[in-house]
């Protein structure tokens, strides 16, 4: 018997990554997901905004990355450690990386086990909440990801 498309299709859209920073867990769809990577070689620009990190080469294509705990204005809880994983996001059409303290594993979340999102959480700001996810007693932020960079800063990523 045949899957049927739209039932896989939707099964797709229901899957995150979840990761960390500090000590709490978040989650973005995977759909936007381009792939996970170790950070090396992580090359500093000079005078650029205090969230962006750098850019690393990926396999010969230079990409952007975004310190996620900077931007959000989030204490990092880790102690003294820099973070050592990047999610490599297509925002816009364009390859971003996202640094975070860790990335755990993929998730199912179905559309009746999210709950719409609070005023604020830990003060992260709601407009990038899509939702809060509940797993195994944990309560797992659903971000958008795509709306913590305003258009012009994505457009100021495209030309460092």
């Amino acid at each position: 018997m045949a899957k049927d498309p739209a039932s896989t299709n939707q099964f797709i859209h229901e899957q995150y990554i979840i990761f960390n920073l500090g000590e709490e867990e978040y989650a973005i769809p995977i759909t936007i997901v381009e792939e996970i990577v170790k950070i090396t070689n992580l090359i500093r620009v000079p005078q650029s905004k205090s969230y962006f990190a750098g850019i690393m080469d990926i396999r010969g294509k230079v990409v952007r990355m975004i310190d996620l705990t900077k931007r959000l204005n989030i204490r990092n809880a880790s102690t003294g450690e820099t973070a050592e994983r990047a999610i490599v996001i297509n925002i816009a059409g364009k390859s971003v990386g996202v640094i975070v303290d860790k990335v755990s594993h993929v998730i199912h979340f179905p559309a009746n086990q999210v709950d719409p999102p609070p005023p604020s959480v830990k003060g992260i700001s709601s407009r990038y909440i899509t939702g809060v996810g509940k797993k195994d007693n944990r309560f797992i932020i659903l971000i958008d990801i795509e709306k913590i960079l305003t258009v012009e800063e994505i457009s100021e990523l495209a030309v460092v």
